[in-house]
């Protein structure tokens, strides 16, 4: 179910087309998309919503989405709740560099803020 796809910003990599038929391929009928690789990463309702687009009518098995628990969200409750009152499944966040620049890592502050 874990899966990059990486749609919008960088497609190239694994979009949503080609991720998904490759699921599809395999047997695999639903994936839970991770919020970072895509640009921006999805740590936002705003930013979801883009990753929703990028999505329709370019898939072809169920996609669910994880949100992203960075520092400018975990601080901040109308972002963490906006994002989480439309639908994400749970919440990723990295407590060492996550090697995409606007997914910072987090702290145990951070996620202590969450609880």
């Amino acid at each position: 179910m874990h899966a990059h796809l990486d749609d919008p910003g960088r497609a190239e990599w694994e979009g949503f087309p080609s991720g998904t038929k490759a699921a599809a391929a395999g047997g695999i009928t639903t994936l839970v998309d991770m919020p970072l690789y895509n640009f921006p990463s999805t740590v936002s309702r705003e930013t979801l919503k883009l990753k929703i687009e990028a999505a329709e009518e370019r898939i072809y098995v169920d996609v669910g989405f994880w949100g992203g628990l960075v520092p400018e969200n975990a601080f901040n409750s109308s972002i963490l709740e906006g994002l989480l009152n439309v639908g994400v499944l749970g919440l990723k966040s990295f407590m060492c560099p996550s090697g995409i620049n606007d997914f910072p890592m987090t702290n145990a502050s951070h996620i202590k803020r969450t609880q």
